[in-house]
């Protein structure tokens, strides 16, 4: 593609719910997201029906495939890896003779042949596209992420980062920096600091490539509205997170978008680029109190409840992971021990699982308060667990929850109507990198 041609740049905020953004530019924030959606429609996106089909995992899959769960069937973060049935976004656009490049496409499995950049989600296990130090940011990034419920992070991990944050960071926001890692214990800035340093790699790559279609990826803005939505100075229902959560008056929510809007900023000042913002679906807020809990080490407990028969198990987002067996037998076993799995306060049940014969998706599905001695039983004759409490790490609380409608805006005319499928993105983004 020519200089004089236009280059694309999707931006993936997940889930964000665009009333709340709206309410935030009316009390005079968010100046480049006012900007673009004075002159521009926001457009409604619909996808799946069914409540438990409202995943991230599955609704960025139908944006990159062009088809919907029934059609792809993708029910899990990472499944997209060596499903070869359905033609990305990503692959196809370079086929069409274009050079395309990712930070952190959700769920997307990287089969790009000359990919001057392709940095995947954390939780995705395929090729990374790049040099020596891209390898490197992306292992740091995903063993940051993966081990945050336990605040653990390694030597080499924080080397790597301070190397990334060196080479790609402007001086300019140097201290922008400073001050959020020094406030790195109030809620979401973790979270924040995360998505900054990818904008950041991403402004930085951008430029030196000048890719002709380019994916970022944003998630804490999702991670930030499902754990502190009540505390958003847009929100007004009626409950609030406890004070030793997040306090009173602090709005995590708010700077995030702050965040993202700066990358609007900066995409401003590229040359000639369709600029396309989707967020797949949105949420909005939970209407009581449920609590996030995370196994602390995978290993450890399926040792004590008497599973030891598996491959490899992986964490996946929050409170979810996998397990791998090399026989069906033996992760039926597993099935049957986890799933009968309930509390012995309160009769809930612990895990959902997922069963697909040779591997398990499981959920820590647990709503309610762990206190110490919080004993977990079974009716399938499984070892009593009289302290579940040791096993897992506090995740968060819920605030905010998935709802199918999404939005997709854009810095020019898309010429279409009001409300699409979701499943019509694909064909919509590969019409105005190709033109």
């Amino acid at each position: 593609m020519s200089d004089m041609k236009s280059r694309t740049i999707l931006i993936g905020l997940n889930e964000i719910n665009f009333d709340f953004l709206e309410s935030y530019i009316s009390k005079g924030h968010l100046p480049h997201f006012a900007k673009l959606l004075k002159s521009r429609k926001i457009i409604k996106t619909h996808s799946e029906k069914e409540y438990h089909l409202l995943e991230p995992w599955i609704q960025w899959v139908t944006v990159y495939t062009g088809k919907n769960y029934a059609e792809h069937k993708v029910y899990r973060l990472g499944d997209i890896t060596g499903l070869n049935d359905w033609k990305q976004l990503f692959e196809e656009l370079e086929e069409r003779g274009l050079s395309v490049a990712a930070i952190s496409p959700f769920n997307a499995d990287n089969r790009l042949k000359n990919s001057p950049f392709f940095v995947p989600d954390p939780w995705t296990e395929t090729k990374v596209s790049g040099n020596w130090l891209i390898k490197n940011f992306y292992k740091a990034i995903r063993q940051s992420v993966n081990d945050n419920a336990q605040s653990k992070i390694t030597v080499t991990s924080l080397i790597t980062l301070a190397l990334a944050f060196l080479l790609f960071v402007p001086v300019s926001k140097y201290g922008g920096y400073i001050k959020n890692i020094l406030n790195r214990k109030k809620p979401g800035m973790k979270a924040i600091v995360l998505d900054s340093l990818l904008i950041d790699v991403f402004v930085r790559l951008w430029r030196k490539n000048k890719p002709d279609f380019t994916n970022i990826f944003l998630n804490s803005g999702a991670h930030i509205q499902h754990h502190y939505l009540f505390n958003s100075s847009a929100y007004t229902g009626p409950l609030k997170n406890p004070e030793w959560y997040c306090p009173e008056g602090w709005d995590p929510f708010l700077k995030v978008l702050e965040t993202y809007d700066y990358l609007i900023s900066k995409i401003e000042k590229f040359d000639n680029i369709k600029l396309v913002i989707a967020t797949g679906l949105h949420q909005e807020p939970h209407e009581h109190i449920t609590y996030y809990w995370r196994l602390k080490n995978h290993s450890e407990f399926l040792r004590a409840v008497g599973i030891d028969n598996y491959e490899k198990v992986l964490p996946r987002m929050s409170r979810d992971f996998l397990i791998e067996f090399n026989d069906v037998q033996s992760c039926l076993k597993a099935d049957q021990i986890l799933s009968n799995y309930k509390s012995e306060l309160d009769q809930e049940k612990i895990f959902e699982v997922d069963n697909r014969g040779k591997s398990l998706f499981v959920e820590l599905v647990y709503p309610n308060e762990i206190k110490d001695g919080h004993a977990i039983i079974s009716e399938n004759g499984q070892p009593l667990i009289n302290d579940f409490k040791k096993f897992v790490a506090f995740v968060a609380i819920k605030n905010g929850e998935h709802n199918g409608v999404g939005y997709l805006t854009s810095n020019f005319d898309l010429g279409i109507k009001d409300e699409i499928e979701l499943t019509e993105v694909k064909d919509i983004l590969i019409h105005e990198a190709t033109s």
